[in-house]
């Protein structure tokens, strides 16, 4: 029988910690591990370009069918 893998220790740099290939990523979920205080350094995810130009068409585009219908 294989022996059980285990996550990598904690990275005092600040990296992840990351399971070993082929492992469960519930390898890397430490519960008992110190949590180091700092604050997690997130990304922003904006929205492209063009998904503010499609609401905004849309918007446009209602607000145009109704004043056209409303005025019927």
């Amino acid at each position: 029988m294989a022996e059980p893998r285990h996550a990598e220790p904690a990275d005092p740099h600040g990296l992840p910690i990351l399971a070993p290939p082929g492992a469960s990523p519930a390898l890397a979920s430490d519960p008992t591990r110190a949590l180091d205080h700092a604050h997690h350094a997130y990304e922003a995810n904006p929205a492209p370009w063009w998904v503010a130009l499609m609401w905004i068409a849309f918007l446009v585009g209602g607000a145009a069918y109704l004043v056209v219908n409303l005025m019927r």
